[in-house]
This record gives structure tokens, sequence and C-alpha cells, in this order.
């Protein structure tokens, strides 16, 4: 299986980012079956047009997964859908103005991934994992949706989804007590089962295609 695997830089003036942290260190040891490739996406509205799809058009993979970091959640999140809508969360709250993100687009788009199967193999690996209904409004909203939408123009049924990561422990040192973190050999750990389902499901379809 050929993957592109995908990262977020650090933001809002956090040392790290759990999802760059991540795919670093799957980079250097890449599980067993999988060609990857590596991009860690700089936080700015279009990363998506402007960083990830250009990858993606430039050459052939068996499935995208994207990764970023959910502050506040306390396990990994697989997201079910990514919504038309997007909201600059760094700016004060008074000047927040919502935006489309693909005018004229569809409202939101669903993961082409199992999002349950998925979930309980990462959980039965030893990562603290459910299945999520908002990926927020924010970036990682933004490039879950577009590259859907990219997909969908396209005519090309890819597996292709995204993850939510908790905060690493070392984030937490200075936030309010009882904010949920995990190590991040937890959260590699749920990474790399998430990416062996993916690798089931591409082999599947290979071999249904080969039948």
């Amino acid at each position: 299986m050929r993957l592109l695997l995908t990262g977020f830089e650090s933001f809002g003036g956090e040392i790290v980012n759990p999802s760059e942290a991540a795919v670093r260190v799957i980079e250097s040891d890449p599980p067993p079956g999988v060609e990857l490739m590596v991009r860690v996406l700089p936080v700015q509205f279009n990363s998506g047009v402007e960083h990830l799809l250009p990858v993606l058009l430039a050459e052939p993979f068996d499935a995208w997964l994207g990764l970023g970091e959910a502050g506040g959640r306390a396990q990994l999140s697989v997201e079910r859908i990514g919504i038309n809508v997007f909201v600059d969360a760094a700016r004060p709250l008074e000047q927040r103005v919502e935006q489309a993100i693909v005018e004229g687009g569809p409202a939101g788009y669903f993961s082409r991934l199992p999002q349950a199967r998925l979930a309980q193999q990462m959980r039965a690996a030893g990562a603290p994992t459910t299945v999520s209904n908002t990926a927020g409004t924010y970036y990682c909203n933004e490039i879950l949706y577009m590259v859907q939408h990219h997909l969908e123009t396209m005519g090309v049924d890819m597996p292709s989804g995204f993850i939510h990561l908790p905060y690493l422990p070392q984030q937490v040192a200075d936030k309010s007590p009882g904010t949920p973190s995990m190590s991040l050999e937890t959260q590699i750990t749920g990474v790399r089962a998430a990416i062996a389902g993916v690798r089931e499901l591409v082999d599947a379809r290979v071999r249904t295609v080969q039948a």
C-alpha cells in the first residue's frame, strides 16, 4: 500500500504538535507492507489546496490518512465527517466569521474509512479511541473536507480520512488541572493500528479487483 500520511505544524503558541511528532516517528520506522510518504502541513487557510492536493495530484496513492491535534480530548478520535464551514478559531470570538471551504459545495463529506471498525482496532491495540462526529471548523476539518471534495470531483474512491490526537503530556503543564493528555507512544500505537486497518481495506479492494 502506498500511503500519504499528513500531520500539522505546531500552532497557537504550542511548542509541539502531536500529529507532527507522530508522523515523524512513523516516517523513521514505516509499518510493514506500507510505502509511506509523509507531509507536515502549515496551519493556514487553504492549506489543503496549497500543500496537500498538489501532492495527491502529482503521485498515485492507495490511501490518505490525516492527523491533527484536538486539545481537550482524552482519546484518539476517528472523524466521521468534514463539513463545508471554516471558522478561524485563532481570532477573538467577536471577530470570527464563518465561511464556506468550497463555495457552493456540498454541506459535508463522510470519511472514506470504516470509522467504527478502525476505532475498535485502535482500542484493541491499546490506544483509547472513539469515533467523533465533529472534526470542528478549523484547519483539520478543512483538509478532511477538501480531500473528500477533490476525490468526489475526480471520481476517485480512495480510502481516506482523519484522526484527531490529544495533547501530549508536556503540553498540559501550563494548562488547567485535569486537562487530558496522552503519551506519544500510546498515540503512535493507535496510529499504527489505524494504518494497519487502512492497509487491510486497500488489500481487500485489490483482491476484489483481481478476482
